[in-house]
């Protein structure tokens, strides 16, 4: 248990370090070469490319997780504060359904046979491994989603409105 406690705590956490990381020494590599060496890495730009959508898509469930996207809360905060929780529930809903519709339209749109047979130009990847960023993380937006929404309904049963944000 205390395994999956720390996956829940820190997998998306520890995803997107590796991949800024990454992301960072790919470039920093790329600018030593080309500047220095004068000669430049030709896979490292659609590498750093490729590990910065993964890196999106990794960023926005962290960012579910702890509840720090961009809300417009003017309407909500002018609410009392059980009302407060349904509309946090109500968007939490119309959020997680966006997120259940775009992994199931991504997996179609990876399985047309133009995509699933297309590769990248320079590292010669199969494309269908960048445009699975985009369901891996709706689908783990979707779990932060679902979590936010028990914590949710336990304010709203056990009456508490607070640290719920």
């Amino acid at each position: 248990m205390p395994i999956l406690k720390w996956l829940d705590i820190n997998a998306e956490k520890t995803m997107a370090s590796i991949l800024l990381a990454a992301i960072v020494l790919l470039i920093f590599g790329n600018v030593f070469m080309r500047y220095v060496m004068n000669a430049s890495l030709s896979w490292g730009e659609e590498l750093t490319l490729w590990f910065f959508v993964w890196f999106v898509w990794i960023s926005v469930s962290y960012a579910f997780s702890r509840r720090e996207h961009v809300r417009i809360t003017v309407l909500r905060d002018l609410l009392g504060g059980r009302k407060q929780l349904y509309v946090d529930l109500a968007v939490d809903l119309l959020v997680l359904a966006f997120l259940v519709v775009l992994t199931f339209e991504c997996i179609k749109l990876m399985r047309l046979p133009f995509v699933a047979s297309q590769s990248s130009v320079v590292l010669g990847l199969p494309i269908p491994i960048l445009y699975a960023s985009a369901p891996v993380g709706a689908a783990l937006s979707s779990i932060r989603i679902l979590q936010n929404m028990t914590k949710t309904l336990r304010g709203l049963k056990s009456g508490d409105t607070g640290d719920l944000i």
